[in-house]
């Protein structure tokens, strides 16, 4: 039985079957036009990305590093791509303007050690051109940086990736294996600190008054609870990815967490403060 040719509507390629064997465009059936089969594709969607995007999540959250190992040793079919899961987080993270992460007030700015004295004459200069007193300034620069500080995480992603291809240049990985290792670290970083931990102190904070407990207002007591998982993922992590040696698997975990804190506080905050301030004048 001599099977129908079928002309590519999408390239043009002439094919047998279903799909093109050149660009993969599905030859439509009058079933595919029906209203029934828009939502079974519906369904499928749903739990499919459901189940994907789930399970992604679990593997991050109980079994560190195993999702990088996996996805650059080729086994992806079952997981969500790691840098669409951190792009989803980010806009999860846009929705929950309560959830302050990265948002530096603009006094953290002027008290900086590096940049203070110009963020100072950057706002003098501000003050004098719209008239506005400080108050005003901190208004409109709290509302453009709450936007920017979220977006401006995407910077995380190459940046520590490219430090990591640097400090381990003998271990012969490609910077996609790294890129993809930094991918998991930082949505575990987003999970962690910027949903799940905001939530709990909020938990916390609900059911005890602020003032019976130090845990959701001093700033350095959060910090801790941040960083310290942080650092104890890192360390999980990396040992399964990169298969380091105990002694070498601390001192990179170190460095990583050392050089990560080093970019918030310096270029992440610097950007935030000098894009932030573009949108103001």
């Amino acid at each position: 039985m001599k099977q129908t040719e079928h002309n590519c509507k999408n390239c043009s390629h002439i094919f047998i079957g279903q799909y093109c064997n050149n660009c993969g465009e599905k030859v439509y059936t009058d079933h595919d036009k029906s209203l029934s089969h828009l939502f079974e594709e519906g369904f499928h969607f749903i739990t499919h990305f459901e189940g994907k995007l789930l399970g992604t999540l679990k593997t991050i959250m109980l079994h560190p590093g195993k999702l990088a190992l996996d996805y650059c040793n080729g086994i992806r079919k079952k997981y969500f791509k790691p840098l669409s899961l951190f792009l989803l987080l980010v806009v999860l993270y846009l929705f929950f303007p309560k959830f302050k992460g990265l948002n530096m007030e603009l006094q953290s700015h002027l008290n900086n050690n590096f940049y203070g004295r110009y963020a100072e004459r950057e706002i003098r200069q501000i003050m004098g051109a719209k008239n506005w007193n400080i108050q005003e300034v901190t208004g409109h620069y709290r509302v453009i940086s709450e936007k920017a500080s979220k977006f401006l995480l995407l910077l995380i992603i190459p940046i520590m990736a490219l430090l990591s291809r640097v400090v381990l240049l003998k271990n012969k990985r490609p910077y996609f294996d790294h890129f993809i290792f930094t991918a998991e670290i930082a949505s575990f970083f987003l999970l962690w600190g910027f949903l799940i931990l905001p939530l709990l102190l909020s938990l916390i904070g609900y059911f005890i008054p602020l003032k019976k407990t130090f845990i959701t207002s001093d700033e350095g007591v959060t910090g801790i609870l941040l960083l310290m998982p942080f650092f104890i993922y890192i360390i999980i992590a990396s040992r399964k990815f990169y298969g380091f040696s105990r002694f070498k698997n601390l001192a990179f975990s170190f460095l990583y967490v050392t050089g990560f804190s080093a970019f918030i506080l310096t270029i992440y905050k610097f950007l935030l403060f000098f894009i932030s301030l573009q949108f103001i004048r």
